[in-house]
């Protein structure tokens, strides 16, 4: 990221949160207390893009300039505030797709990297079917396997058939947000881990 580029977040960053909560078109449902700020921003260095997620809306910028682009607002998305949950969070894979999660629901939000549709993809979980559950940390591996972190649980999904499956648990990492530190934590910590079944590639 360039000199230019690194002193335009932190002011545009504040400057669109505050148009954005003026903007709020209803399209958000939050639970629980809300939170002044969530800012959640990935670099798309191949594209030379910048995204950057907030209570509203998710923002695209020129990585080069700091110009926006777009504008995307997520159908139904729901999320608690980081008072009572780890955020949300959003990845992109290598063809430079966005996914976004909620932190209440097992479920997923696609945008397209050439003409940013979006495709919301409900999950079927094969474990803790019957329970709330979101993904607060998302993470794709070299092979564009996506990890998701929940609970102190690590899960592989796959986006195609729309299934999570729950890789591994790890007791003591409870709270635990990111899926890639958890798996290395996991990996570090004595305490047990009870795996479940391993991550599959295809």
């Amino acid at each position: 990221m360039s000199t230019q580029f690194k002193l335009f977040i932190p002011i545009a960053a504040t400057a669109i949160a505050v148009s954005m909560f003026a903007a709020f078109d209803g399209s958000l449902r939050r639970e629980g207390p809300a939170e002044a700020e969530l800012q959640i921003i990935r670099t798309d260095a191949v594209r030379n893009r910048l995204w950057l997620l907030d209570y509203d809306s998710l923002t695209l910028y020129d990585n080069t300039n700091g110009r926006r682009l777009r504008r995307i607002i997520l159908p139904d998305w729901v999320l608690l505030g980081k008072r009572c949950s780890c955020p949300p969070v959003m990845a992109l894979d290598s063809a430079g797709a966005v996914f976004v999660s909620s932190n209440v629901l097992p479920v997923l939000w696609r945008i397209g990297p050439q003409r940013f549709e979006i495709t919301r993809i409900e999950l079927a979980l094969d474990a803790e079917a019957d329970e709330d559950a979101g993904f607060t940390g998302l993470s794709f591996a070299a092979d564009d396997t996506l990890l998701a972190a929940a609970f102190g649980s690590l899960w592989r999904i796959d986006t195609s058939t729309a299934r999570a499956r729950k890789i591994a648990t790890y007791p003591a990492l409870a709270g635990a947000c990111d899926a890639t530190a958890l798996l290395r934590a996991g990996q570090r910590q004595t305490s047990p881990v009870i795996a479940t079944s391993p991550p599959r590639r295809e």
